[in-house]
């Protein structure tokens, strides 16, 4: 009787453990996906009812690895397609990503370029009669309750200096924001700066601009966006030594959580609007035991497989 009773209790608890941890599933999130693209930048945004944002593509030669990624996930269309610049290493995926999936709304800057390249990007929205929206001006786009992205547009002209050009979207889920940069560097970080209040830009999760090249993420611009949480996209053993380590020191000194695509694959964060947690610990975590990230043991279900840890950002929420 003792056995059956214990038996019980054990399989009543465990039970509730299961149930209690994984009663949900990824899609009850924001997700922000950094898509492993090597040398190059694909960040995939899904919003708990749907939503679909896609920043970048990577280079032609990912298209493939990025279209098998979205359908993985279960993207059927792409309600925004964001083209940060004219670049290879992010707009070249997108001409394999345009043929598979539909797209709503295209954002790209209002900057040409005489690559063949990009030539074919263009052609390819044309005949898949895919929306151009050119960035003219800072823009708030509603998608659903409490979330919502901003075009942050300093109305300069950049020239030929592409990387200046890209789109800078400012991503909020309620308490938590995500500034997503693209290839700026220091001059347009500064124009940022000069047009933008440090409450417009400050965000928990930032995007690294330019791979982590020591052409970007300056201490100023470090300082007011304040990230906990730095997204750092770049190719292992890259030809441009990205990301610096002068980039990398500045933001283990300001105490910044960091990820890294050459160092560990795609990263996926996800948000319930007040946390943000990962299925891998920053890699400047060392050792997590005395670190203030703890390992949670009460996962959800990806894409109907349990994750079993959840590496969650204690965010130290200040008034800007």
């Amino acid at each position: 009787m003792n056995i059956r009773i214990k038996y019980l209790f054990l399989l009543l608890t465990a039970s509730i453990l299961f149930f209690g941890c994984f009663g949900k599933s990824d899609s009850d999130y924001l997700t922000v996906h950094m898509i492993d693209v090597g040398q190059g930048d694909s960040f995939l945004i899904k919003t708990p009812e749907g939503t679909s944002i896609l920043i970048d593509g990577g280079s032609p030669q990912y298209g493939d690895d990025v279209v098998a990624y979205l359908k993985r996930e279960k993207i059927q269309q792409i309600d925004y397609l964001i083209a940060t610049h004219p670049h290879s290493d992010h707009i070249g995926g997108l001409v394999t990503v345009m043929n598979e999936f539909p797209v709503e709304n295209l954002i790209l800057p209002e900057v040409s370029h005489t690559s063949q390249l990009f030539e074919s990007f263009l052609d390819t929205a044309f005949t898949t009669n895919v929306p151009l929206f050119p960035v003219k001006k800072s823009s708030r786009h509603s998608l659903e309750d409490e979330i919502f992205f901003d075009i942050l547009h300093t109305g300069v002209h950049y020239g030929s200096h592409l990387n200046n050009w890209s789109v800078v979207l400012r991503l909020t889920h309620q308490e938590m924001s995500f500034l997503f940069t693209g290839d700026l560097e220091s001059e347009a970080e500064r124009d940022l700066l000069n047009q933008f209040s440090s409450k417009k830009l400050a965000s928990e999760v930032l995007k690294v601009g330019h791979h982590g090249s020591n052409t970007s993420t300056t201490p100023a611009f470090l300082q007011v966006v304040s990230p906990q949480v730095a997204l750092i996209s770049c190719g292992i053993n890259n030809q441009y030594g990205h990301p610096s380590t002068e980039v990398v020191n500045r933001l283990e000194e300001s105490g910044v959580w960091i990820y890294r695509t050459d160092l560990q694959g795609t990263i996926v964060l996800y948000s319930d609007g007040y946390n943000v947690w990962s299925h891998q610990p920053p890699v400047n975590l060392d050792p997590i035991s005395s670190s203030n990230v703890k390992p949670s043991f009460c996962g959800f279900f990806v894409n109907g497989v349990p994750l079993l840890t959840a590496h969650i950002i204690p965010f130290k929420k200040e008034v800007v």
